[in-house]
């Protein structure tokens, strides 16, 4: 009769070490398993690795793949087999500024005998997922004689950046020119930016890129000193 109960207690005492112990080895697996999905995320050494080999051209499909595991870092990279979108908007008459007035005066023309124009182009890029991640402009105001076909003067060479991302800083300018040559025929607006690239993650910032418009105007673009045309240009 004694027999019986102590072979229950046994018994139960074996169940429970049983129930505990797959309880831990459970809980184990459960671990593993979170420890597995968060080893597949890419390290930082790994983005930054990506990163540089983005930034002197040896990159690989691979990094792309691996730089959009991680949307954050992602969106601030731009996309090394994008070669930009250039749009070129059409010049259109303008007033003649006060400045191009004085210009004119002072060079003999009457306000009446001259004419002015306004050209805008700009060169976008995109990140590794499609997305804009910059937009760089360049606009350009000059006036001419219509009576001699010569340029007047620059009026307004302007260059900025718009519709950035976060991570995207504008770090000034590398190129900043413009002028009417001496033979007063022709003329020039070069732009090119310094853009510097940043990305969250503990990985900082890791390049810098040149975006960069380069526009004739006169007869080194055409006929006439209100032909115009975009030389060259990069998205960076």
């Amino acid at each position: 009769m004694r027999t019986g109960p102590t072979i229950l207690r046994k018994l139960s005492q074996v169940t429970v070490a049983t129930l505990m112990v797959g309880a831990v080895v459970a809980g184990v697996g459960t671990s593993a398993s979170a420890a597995d999905q968060t080893g597949n995320k890419p390290s930082v050494v790994e983005i930054r690795s990506a990163l540089d080999r983005i930034s002197n051209g040896t990159w690989t499909e691979s990094d792309i793949d691996l730089l959009k595991q991680i949307p954050e870092v992602g969106h601030a990279v731009p996309d090394p087999r994008d070669p930009g979108t250039l749009t070129t908007m059409p010049a259109r008459p303008i007033e003649p500024s006060v400045k191009a007035i004085e210009k004119a005066s002072k060079s003999g023309i009457g306000t009446l005998a001259i004419s002015c124009w306004n050209q805008w182009s700009y060169v976008e890029k995109k990140d590794v997922f499609g997305s804009r991640i910059y937009r760089f402009n360049v606009e350009t105001e000059w006036c001419y004689d219509v009576t001699t076909n010569k340029l007047v003067n620059i009026d307004r060479a302007v260059g900025y950046i718009n519709n950035e991302t976060w991570g995207i800083y504008f770090r000034g300018w590398q190129v900043d020119s413009y002028g009417v040559r001496s033979t007063k025929y022709s003329g020039w607006h070069d732009k090119r930016a310094n853009i510097e690239y940043c990305v969250g993650g503990n990985v900082g910032c890791y390049t810098t890129t040149y975006p960069y418009i380069y526009i004739e105007l006169g007869t080194t673009a055409g006929s006439y000193p209100w032909s115009w045309k975009v030389a060259s240009s990069s998205a960076g």
